[in-house]
């Protein structure tokens, strides 16, 4: 299947506050997964109707627990901190496949007492929308709804004396997914009554992250009417404080820059819209809405900065009219194109750039 890229540039951090930044130690090594795909289904060869699980870990990342000051539990686990779910997140590129998260595959250590009643629940979260740190710097995101739920007893976790073991648990339900989600685990009980459970989530090394933390997305324009910010700093992992609110793990956290061992375990399905077509530099996603009447929106990225030249012809390619923009900066851009003078019928739009690329397209207006 085609893979789309995102481009991600570092921003700096100057703006932000490291809210909550706690001591710790790495602690309680445990076993690398030894089956690894990505978190972008495109990334391998994948059919619908495979089944497959995601992570952000690469192989052969040796995973480890993060442990606070002694006795005080881990960073992924019941903690002094009273820290009640953790969650990372998987971006689906809905051109190129949906998926159905079927359950998740998850890694443990730590203590379990073997007469424990207590329990985790596993889930997979929607995306809120971007929220604010300033007026021109927001986060990308943090988990809004639990879709699916499983409650699983720790003593099923796959906590042992000698290895822990990565272990699949399956969801009552499953949900369809063609955009980013978070999965992960809460719980539910406290810190100071835990009976010899010191449960904690394994992670990747600390600044082992194959995905950089501070992005610059582009984004709709202001007067879209969405709540819009010049940067967004993608959060990649997340914490649930005991006040149920989420914190982004790197910049209002604990400054780890990792992932987590938590994998959902996925039914690779059709995709849910067309891929782009790229000729170096450029991009079309196509025009909407398809056929037009008065106007219709032109999406389109160029991968470097370049001056674009967009030309609607009839199907002789004779030029009927012609909309310029000195500049586009890298990312994706949506051009409206008034198509009000024109008859009902098809045809082409071209996009031209100053690097030398082109790329057309056939429309219909309906009258």
């Amino acid at each position: 299947m085609k893979k789309l890229f995102l481009l991600y540039i570092a921003v700096s951090l100057c703006s932000v506050s490291f809210a909550k930044n706690r001591t710790k130690t790495t602690a309680c090594p445990v076993a690398s997964c030894t089956e690894n795909t990505w978190s972008s289904v495109g990334a391998r060869t994948t059919a619908v109707g495979d089944t497959s699980f995601l992570t952000n870990i690469p192989s052969g990342d040796t995973l480890t627990i993060y442990k606070y000051d002694s006795g005080y539990g881990y960073v992924t686990g019941p903690n002094s901190n009273g820290d009640i779910g953790f969650a990372e997140r998987y971006d689906i590129n809905g051109a190129d496949s949906s998926v159905t998260v079927l359950g998740v595959m998850a890694q443990f250590s730590g203590k379990v007492n073997p007469l424990s009643s207590k329990s985790v629940n596993f889930m997979v979260w929607d995306i809120t929308a971007p929220t604010a740190i300033d007026s021109s710097l927001g986060y990308s995101g943090f988990p809004r709804s639990g879709l699916d739920t499983v409650n699983v007893p720790v003593t099923r976790l796959g906590i042992g004396t000698t290895k822990d073991t990565l272990k699949a648990f399956l969801f009552p339900t499953a949900h369809l997914f063609n955009v980013s989600f978070f999965a992960g685990y809460t719980v539910s009980y406290d810190y100071t009554n835990l009976n010899g459970d010191t449960l904690g989530l394994a992670s990747s090394k600390n600044g082992s992250s194959i995905k950089p933390h501070l992005t610059i997305i582009t984004v709709p324009p202001v007067d879209s009417g969405a709540n819009t910010y010049d940067t967004l700093m993608n959060v990649q992992n997340a914490t649930m404080w005991s006040d149920f609110s989420w914190h982004d793990n790197y910049t209002d956290n604990d400054s780890l820059y990792n992932n987590l061992a938590i994998f959902p375990i996925v039914a690779i399905g059709a995709p849910t819209s067309v891929a782009a077509i790229t000729r170096n530099n450029l991009s079309l996603y196509g025009n909407y809405p398809n056929p037009a009447c008065n106007e219709t929106n032109i999406k389109f990225a160029v991968s470097q900065s370049a001056a674009v030249t967009i030309q609607i012809t009839d199907m002789t390619g004779k030029v009927l009219d012609e909309v310029s923009d000195q500049s586009k900066s890298t990312g994706i851009h949506i051009v409206t194109v008034n198509t009000s003078q024109l008859a009902a019928g098809n045809y082409l739009y071209i996009i031209h750039t100053s690097t030398g690329d082109a790329i057309a397209g056939k429309m219909t207006i309906a009258r």
